[in-house]
């Protein structure tokens, strides 16, 4: 009984990011709207949304590489004229090849929310 309780401790400390009791991540890679993402990843970091755009930049990451975020559902103020911010912790899925997302083809890449883990109002510029 003791090696199964330890087998288990094991397995969820090898799936990083995750809570215990929750999903495990999916790697295979999925089509959506025509586009290929890869396999399910935790990401974290800054989220600015208002009217026009849905703006995520990971943590650590220079704003040269902020994503269109896609799958956000939104919460009362978001689609206003003042940008919102928020710090948000979610499984998803990145576009593998580079392209033209979001408002006017502005960013590279496209990240879409599966499953939000955490959110957390910053500010409001």
């Amino acid at each position: 009984m003791r090696f199964l309780v330890m087998a288990v401790l094991a397995v969820s400390l090898l799936a990083p990011g995750l809570a215990p009791g929750q999903e495990a991540l999916d790697a295979a890679p999925m089509t959506w709207r025509g586009v290929q993402l890869g396999p399910e990843q935790v990401f974290e970091g800054d989220f600015t949304t208002n009217y026009n755009s849905s703006i995520f930049t990971p943590d650590g990451a220079p704003t040269a590489e902020a994503m269109w975020l896609a799958g956000w559902k939104e919460r009362p103020g978001d689609n206003g004229d003042l940008p919102l911010r928020y710090h948000i912790r979610f499984v998803g899925r990145r576009t593998v090849e580079p392209g033209r997302y979001g408002s006017l083809g502005a960013y590279k890449h496209t990240v879409l929310i599966t499953r939000l883990i955490a959110e957390r109002l910053l500010i409001l510029h």
